[in-house]
């Protein structure tokens, strides 16, 4: 994600840290979201990174979302749903805006994340996020002895699956789901940089999947989407 910091600048970073989002309410979380982001990344008091954060969110609400994306909330044949994503390219933007336009539909975000673990020379030594956006000037968001060609080996070969689901009120569900290999296109096959997206009409039990998320295992019937911008 890219957020603006008071002076003009972008940031887009990549998180060593993620939650575990449980069925919120997309608006509330991506508020605390750019709050947090606020506070910690650019090290704005409260009242400020508030003030910020309800600029942030009101901006994304009226963002335009793909209407290809918007188009999966119509249908729940599987194959008309991969037949939107054929030959589609999406940015880390466009996910954000079709998850806050979920919430116009009663849509509930949850969020479940693997992560493979830091080796074990290298606890402790961590920061709380790194920005590899540029490969040739890493940014180190906390407390870090590590070198920067360390920490963008560790960006970019830890095994890491982040999973974004969407839940409507009627029991379907969507998910767009991600590992670091994938975003950085070395996953086997031409694919390129990509996510992959599933849905209740897959016929997988959403409860299991998410435990397989969270064990670092992904489903291999996932249709691969084009990411961009990342």
């Amino acid at each position: 994600m890219v957020i603006k910091a008071p002076d003009g600048s972008l940031y887009k970073t990549v998180s060593t840290i993620e939650d575990v989002i449980e069925k919120q309410s997309p608006a509330m979380w991506f508020g605390a979201y750019a709050f947090f982001k606020a506070t910690q990344l650019h090290g704005l008091p409260n009242d400020k990174a508030k003030e910020l954060s309800f600029a942030v969110l009101e901006e994304w609400v009226n963002k335009p979302c793909p209407d290809f994306l918007l188009a999966l909330f119509d249908t729940n044949n599987k194959k008309k749903q991969e037949s939107l994503l054929r030959n589609k390219s999406m940015t880390p933007e466009d996910l954000m805006c079709w998850i806050l336009q979920s919430g116009r539909k009663g849509g509930l975000f949850s969020q479940y994340s693997y992560d493979g673990g830091v080796p074990d020379e290298q606890k402790g030594r961590t920061p709380i996020m790194i920005d590899a956006t540029n490969s040739e000037k890493i940014k180190a968001i906390g407390k870090t002895d590590l070198s920067d060609a360390a920490l963008l080996h560790l960006v970019e070969n830890q095994k890491k699956v982040i999973a974004q689901f969407v839940d409507l009120p009627d029991g379907r569900w969507y998910c767009f789901y991600r590992t670091y290999r994938g975003l950085a296109g070395k996953e086997s096959g031409n694919q390129g940089q990509h996510m992959h997206f599933v849905s209740s009409s897959y016929g997988i039990d959403r409860d299991k999947l998410v435990e397989g998320f969270k064990n670092g295992d992904c489903p291999t019937n996932g249709f691969h989407v084009h990411l961009s911008g990342y």
